[in-house]
């Protein structure tokens, strides 16, 4: 099952505008044919996260232990410092709001015994977003996570972070879900209306 890579990375020494950055990023991407995209934090602009499209957990994996990663993601180690992964059951970044001047994305823990309510949940949060927004909503479940712990990462769209921020507010706390981080973030490839 194709699976979506999420990595967070810290920058060193260099901006996200640093034109040698989205070409060294570019790079892999084509080395690696995975269709990442590349968003850069809006709170915090020295994070950049990487969005890509993997055959499978496996497939990831396999690269990762292989002798090849260091010769693809090598030249990347004086940029880029690797900060986390995680692999949701999303078939692909095709879903995700690419459209969108602003990408929301939320870590979300859910127990066990509400699994099922949650899904329920997001399909209503996505009711409500498409009532309102004209951009989409896309989530999936974490399936790298530890045994017997369940995480499902919500992505949506937005025209502003204010935007994004307001909407979260006006949500009700459920003790049954726990926000693990809350990201906004701009595709760095997405050209900069003013």
């Amino acid at each position: 099952m194709p699976v979506l890579e999420v990595t967070q990375l810290r920058l060193k020494e260099l901006s996200a505008d640093d034109p040698a950055l989205l070409e060294s990023l570019s790079t892999v991407r084509a080395e690696l044919q995975t269709g990442s995209h590349f968003y850069n934090c809006i709170d915090d602009p020295s994070l950049i996260y990487i969005l890509g499209t993997w055959p499978s957990l496996d497939a990831h994996m396999d690269f990762l232990a292989s002798p090849s990663k260091d010769q693809i993601l090598g030249p990347q180690e004086k940029m880029l410092q690797f900060c986390w992964t995680v692999h949701v059951e999303l078939s692909g970044v095709n879903l995700l709001l690419l459209d969108a001047p602003i990408l929301a994305m939320e870590r979300i823990s859910v127990s066990e015994e509400s699994t099922r309510g949650f899904d329920e949940a997001v399909q209503r949060h996505a009711q409500q977003l498409q009532g309102s927004l004209p951009f989409k909503l896309a989530h999936g479940w974490r399936c790298d996570a530890a045994l017997n712990h369940h995480e499902a990462i919500i992505f949506s769209g937005w025209q502003t972070p204010q935007a994004h921020s307001a909407f979260a507010a006006k949500e009700s706390q459920d003790r049954q879900y726990k926000t693990l981080q809350m990201t906004c973030a701009r595709n760095l490839e997405r050209e900069v209306v003013h």
